[in-house]
């Protein structure tokens, strides 16, 4: 069984997926804008009650999105991957957004006064996502509307702003399935990995003083 964790916005979930018949066994949804590790142990105690406790992987969204919400995400992960011996891989939240689509866009506010955009290519990040100006965004949704790209954000502020886009979360169903079709070894080499948020910079770090 594998356990979905996708906490990067404040509309998080849980998922558990059965990759021998390929279905989605459960799902859970928990709300929180600052403080999900006050409601995720709910659900996870009745997603690791339905699978026994035994679990094949663990996955875990990375963002981009809530700083906060991630990390907690994170931690519960390892802590999961330590107690049942399961190994644990992060994937971009930007490739669980809710949609059928293999192939689309995803934007989103930058702060600085830059946006970012980036593609998923069958159901894959092609590149890590561009940071761009407004006015670069607008050429961009221009390009990407006669290409009948779908672009889709998760912030509900940016769809109202830009007819063209659509409102969509990442979810844990969404996340499962990606994981799902990762080959043995690239697990592998993803598990060895440390698990980190997807920062859209790089962190910013004060160094002390002399």
């Amino acid at each position: 069984m594998i356990l979905a964790i996708e906490s990067s916005v404040p509309n998080a979930s849980l998922a558990l997926f059965d990759p021998k018949s390929s279905t989605v066994v459960w799902t859970a949804e928990f709300t929180s804008q600052r403080a999900h590790n006050a409601v995720i142990f709910e659900p996870l105690k009745e997603a690791l009650d339905r699978c026994r406790r035994k679990l094949e992987l663990i996955v875990i969204g990375r963002g981009p999105g809530s700083y906060g919400g991630v990390r907690v995400g994170i931690a519960v992960a390892n802590g999961l991957s330590l107690a049942l011996g399961a190994p644990v891989v992060g994937l971009s939240s930007l490739e669980a957004i809710d949609t059928e689509a293999t192939d689309y866009a995803v934007i989103g506010d930058a702060r600085r006064q830059s946006w970012f955009v980036a593609r998923i290519i069958s159901g894959v990040l092609s590149a890590e996502p561009e940071l761009v100006t407004q006015q670069g965004l607008v050429d961009d949704l221009t390009l990407l509307s006669q290409q009948e790209i779908p672009v889709f954000t998760s912030d509900p502020v940016v769809a109202d702003a830009f007819e063209s886009v659509t409102l969509a979360q990442p979810v844990a169903e969404r996340l499962a399935r990606r994981a799902a079709v990762l080959s043995a070894e690239d697990i592998a080499r993803r598990a060895v990995e440390p698990l980190e948020p997807h920062y859209l910079r790089a962190p910013y770090i004060t160094m002390p003083k002399a």
